[in-house]
């Protein structure tokens, strides 16, 4: 099983102290972490992009294939998504907790 995402970061190019800034808009797929049973091993937290799209200035525009496929394919692009991951997963836990605690006084009040 596996949740989707989406995010947005920044990337930033620098050329003879020229820097041009391009965002990432990504989508992807984390799966979750599965313990070792007595016939499996354990699998840990993976991810999976989906698709990546470039924007400067908030136009789309095109990268060379082995510049997105460099970007892709880095575990620590990778690392980076599954922290986004974890924090908006937080996130959501915290929101949907804050959400029962007011529900929880509504009723008493």
């Amino acid at each position: 099983m596996s949740t989707k995402y989406h995010t947005k970061t920044p990337l930033l190019i620098s050329v003879a102290g020229h820097d041009i800034e391009i965002d990432l808009v990504v989508t992807y797929s984390v799966s979750r972490y599965r313990a070792a049973t007595l016939t499996q091993p354990e699998e840990p937290r993976s991810v999976e992009i989906d698709h990546v799209r470039f924007f400067r200035c908030g136009i789309e525009t095109a990268l060379p294939g082995w510049l997105e496929d460099a970007i892709s394919e880095s575990d620590g692009f990778k690392a980076h998504l599954l922290e986004d991951a974890a924090d908006k997963d937080a996130a959501a836990a915290e929101d949907a907790a804050e959400y029962r605690r007011e529900r929880e006084w509504e009723e008493r009040a």
